[in-house]
C-alpha cells in the first residue's frame, strides 16, 4: 500500500459535506467542477484548473459542485516524513516567505501539473520499503520544489505540529481499524493514562474524539474515491457494526455513506 493517500473525489450531485476533519496538511486539484470551502477564516471557491492548500489541524465544510462532466478532484494528504527529509535537503534553498503566490487557490505553474502527473502513475507501485516508494518520493519532491520555484503552495511547506494531539493522530491513522485504547497510547507516548487525559484535555480534546476524527478522514476518503463494499470500509475504520458506521458517518458528515456514494454514481 502507498504510503502517500492520492484519493480522487468524483459527484454527478452536488456534495455538502459538513465537519471534515483536516488532520495533515491537503493539496488538492480540482479537475472538473467547483469545489468550494469554508472554513472558520473564510470562504474559497476553486474553479475548474485550480489548486488548492488546505492547512491540517481544522474542520471545514465543503461543497462540490459538478460541471458539465461532473466534478472530479485529486486530493493528496501530506506525509510528514517526506515533508522533513524535503525541509532537511532542500530547506536553505526555498524562498524567504512571504511569498506573494501563497493564497489557498491558485493556478498551477505548468511545470508542478507535469509533477503531478508523474506521481500519479508512480503510486501505484509505491509499495513501502521498495524502489517503487524512493521512485514517487522522488516525483514527489519534484512536486513540491516545482510549487516552491512558482512560490505557490506556502502552507505545504510548514513543518506539521509536534504537539500531544498530533502525534495521537499520526499513531491512529497508522491502523484506523485497531482496537485503540488510550492505554495504548500512553505506553506509545511514555506517559500514565492520567497524564495523557490532563495533555488532552488542556488542548480541549478526548481520546475519543481524536480516534473518530482520523476514522472519519479515512472513511471519507474510502468512501468517495473506492468502490470496495461499505462493510468493507466500515472495518478498515474500526467498526465492526456498519449500522453504527453509517450512523457516525451521517452524524459527522450530514450524508449516510451510500448516499455519498450515490451522489458521485448517479447523475440528478
Amino acid at each position: 500500500m502507498s504510503t502517500l493517500p492520492l484519493y480522487i473525489f468524483r459527484s454527478l450531485q452536488r456534495q455538502r459535506l459538513a465537519r471534515v476533519p483536516v488532520l495533515s496538511t491537503l493539496l488538492v486539484a480540482v479537475e472538473h467542477g467547483e469545489k468550494q470551502l469554508l472554513t472558520r477564516h473564510g470562504s474559497w471557491h476553486c474553479p475548474p484548473g485550480s489548486w488548492l492548500v488546505i492547512p491540517g489541524g481544522q474542520e471545514v465544510d465543503i461543497i462540490n459542485q459538478p460541471g458539465r462532466h461532473g466534478y472530479r478532484a485529486w486530493t493528496l494528504v501530506q506525509p510528514q516524513h517526506w515533508l522533513q527529509r524535503l525541509l532537511a535537503q532542500y530547506g536553505s534553498q526555498l524562498p524567504a516567505p512571504p511569498w506573494q503566490e501563497s493564497a489557498p487557490v491558485f493556478l498551477p505553474h505548468a511545470d508542478a501539473v507535469a509533477a503531478l502527473q508523474q506521481l500519479q502513475m508512480l503510486l501505484p507501485q509505491a509499495e513501502a520499503g521498495t524502489l517503487g516508494e524512493a521512485r514517487a518520493e522522488h516525483a514527489w519532491q519534484g512536486l513540491m520544489l516545482a510549487l516552491a520555484a512558482a512560490r505557490q503552495g506556502a502552507d505545504l511547506f510548514r513543518q506539521p505540529r509536534q504537539d500531544v494531539r498530533a502525534q495521537i493522530q499520526s499513531l491512529l491513522a497508522f491502523d484506523p481499524a485497531r482496537d485503540w485504547q488510550a492505554t495504548d497510547i500512553a505506553r506509545h507516548l511514555a506517559m500514565s493514562p492520567a497524564t495523557l487525559r490532563r495533555r488532552l484535555a488542556a488542548e480541549h480534546t478526548s481520546f475519543s474524539t481524536l480516534l473518530g476524527e482520523v476514522r472519519m478522514e479515512r472513511a471519507l476518503g474510502l468512501v468517495n474515491s473506492g468502490n470496495q463494499p461499505l462493510s468493507d470500509v466500515a472495518a478498515a475504520c474500526g467498526y465492526l457494526s456498519p449500522s453504527r458506521f453509517t450512523a457516525a458517518f451521517r452524524q459527522r458528515f450530514g450524508v449516510t455513506p451510500s448516499q455519498l456514494r450515490q451522489q458521485r454514481d448517479v447523475a440528478a
